[in-house]
């Protein structure tokens, strides 16, 4: 009896451990897999295949876009926020029931949100938000919270989230409410929520020279934006000059002009003798779009602001406290009084020069600087008879290239010539 339960435990292992009896028990393995001792797949072929899978149902989810966008375009021609909301809602009519592919889908979506331009608009992120299927995914205990219950789904939607921060859109409670219903709580997402809406509205109204949230789409209202912004002077004037009013312009562009009442004092008191700059392009921003300014020089007077900076010395060398008696003197004694009024430089009295005045020009080009200067000699004839030097860099690449003219070099306009 012993020898027979010998034989058929030996009998009863081999059968576990055996390939082929595996083998008659499940279908025959593909030829690109590498069978394992029970003649399954591999983990890593399977996690290769799954993988394969994924990047398969993302390219047919692009292609339903590409799709859904070239049926809308055939009848309205212009993509824009409600060609993209059509295509969200021909997807979810589809997939109402299982929602198969739909993270796949709010990546493709996400990819081309700049596309529609509803890269900032909350409702447009709304929409992508009532894609996730309702109450599936919630998690249900701590356990659950801390693994990242459904990680894919989890990660699509605090990716969505991280986008919205980049553009600098706040999420409302709504999207608050959808993405508690879609995952729950203490989830991933709703962590990325919650700092979200910790941080963003402290930081939303912080700046102390604030811009319009809608960028105007007049190229000349966003110059006098930043122009506003860089003038230090209150009482800074702005122009706005066309080119094309003069005859000698090659570039039919704008022209915004900023210059105060000082400037143009301080540019009526210069020496003619003297050469001015045109320096630039520097660059300013004005929220997501680049502006490139230019400045109009003067060397600096180091006599005055030597003056200036030892009258300042001598100053606050008489406020430290420290008491001579020797110089001491009551107040029924005659003293002669010194001088102590002296007018102190403008703001736009710098160490590296006299500022006069700043542009934005359309093309940024030489010779819209060219028509900018002659603009400016209506209201300061003394920069007539004035050398003007445009000096064309910028910080980052140090000189810039400026295209040549037809005729020869007129980078520097000597007294009596023109620009």
């Amino acid at each position: 009896m012993a020898r027979i339960a010998r034989v058929t435990r030996l009998l009863l292992v081999s059968k576990i451990v055996s390939p082929t009896c595996a083998v008659t028990r499940h279908a025959a393995p593909s030829a690109n897999f590498q069978t394992s001792v029970w003649g399954r797949p591999s983990l890593k072929d399977r996690l290769r295949e799954k993988e394969k899978d994924q990047k398969t149902l993302q390219i047919k989810q692009d292609t339903f876009f590409d799709e859904q966008n070239n049926k809308l375009l055939e009848q309205n021609n212009k993509k824009d926020k409600k060609m993209f909301e059509q295509a969200i809602a021909v997807y979810l009519k589809r997939e109402r029931a299982r929602r198969r592919g739909h993270v796949e889908f709010i990546y493709a979506a996400m990819k081309r949100m700049k596309e529609f331009g509803v890269e900032r608009d909350i409702q447009t992120y709304k929409k992508l938000m009532d894609v996730f299927p309702k109450a599936k995914m919630v998690a249900q205990n701590s356990i659950q919270v801390e693994f990242m219950h459904y990680p894919r789904q989890q990660q699509c939607c605090i990716d969505m989230l991280q986008q919205m921060e980049d553009y600098g859109v706040v999420p409302d409670d709504e999207m608050g409410y959808q993405v508690y219903y879609t995952f729950g709580k203490d989830t991933h997402a709703m962590r990325k929520y919650q700092r979200m809406m910790y941080w963003m509205p402290k930081f939303k109204n912080i700046n102390p020279w604030p811009i319009p949230k809608l960028l105007p789409k007049d190229p000349t209202e966003l110059a006098k934006i930043a122009l506003k912004r860089m003038a230090v002077d209150m009482e800074n004037q702005l122009a706005t000059f066309w080119s094309e009013t003069l005859l000698e312009a090659f570039d039919k562009t704008w022209i915004v002009s900023a210059q105060s009442p000082t400037q143009r004092g301080l540019l009526a008191k210069h020496n003619s003798e003297n050469p001015i700059y045109v320096e630039g392009g520097y660059h300013v921003w004005t929220r997501y779009k680049s502006l490139t300014y230019f400045c109009l020089r003067a060397d600096p007077e180091p006599d005055r602001l030597a003056e200036a900076k030892q009258f300042v010395k001598e100053e606050r060398e008489k406020d430290s406290g420290f008491f001579d008696a020797d110089k001491w003197k009551m107040f029924f004694e005659d003293e002669e009084l010194p001088n102590l009024v002296m007018k102190a430089p403008t703001a736009h009295e710098q160490e590296d020069g006299t500022y006069l005045a700043m542009c934005i020009t359309g093309t940024a080009s030489k010779d819209s600087l060219q028509s900018w200067i002659k603009f400016l000699q209506a209201t300061n004839p003394n920069l007539i008879d004035t050398p003007v030097v445009f000096k064309m860099q910028t910080p980052e690449s140090g000189i810039r290239p400026v295209e040549e003219d037809s005729k020869a070099d007129t980078s520097v306009q000597m007294p009596g010539q023109n620009v």
